[in-house]
């Protein structure tokens, strides 16, 4: 089955001094397909020094303490293009970026 839908869980984002970025909450593949499980997330970066967590969250109106980690792309000083298929009948995901250091996060993005 082909992918339909990509969403960007963080837009094109240059280091600015704010070591701490939360991107917007972006459905998931059981939002609107019921219980499809598998989403595949791309990310490119470029000289970047962080960690991007990739959190989730089975809650329709979340609160902070309803948001999991379900995939973590290490920090790392690198410029790099990749992905990774995450499985999860997840109803949000959303991307969260730690110790950003340096460089510029391109983008990350889901689809299902």
């Amino acid at each position: 089955m082909s992918q339909a839908t990509t969403l960007t869980l963080l837009p094109q984002t240059p280091f600015n001094n704010v070591s701490t970025v939360i991107g917007n909450k972006q459905p998931a593949a059981a939002y609107y397909l019921g219980n499809k499980f598998l989403q595949t997330l791309t990310w490119t970066v470029a000289e970047a020094t962080a960690t991007i967590a990739i959190q989730a969250t089975l809650a329709e109106n979340p609160i902070d303490t309803d948001w999991f980690t379900v995939y973590t792309i290490p920090a790392v000083t690198l410029t790099e293009s990749n992905y990774e298929n995450i499985q999860g009948n997840f109803v949000w995901l959303r991307a969260v970026v730690t110790g950003f250091s340096v460089g510029t996060i391109q983008n990350v993005k889901v689809s299902y």
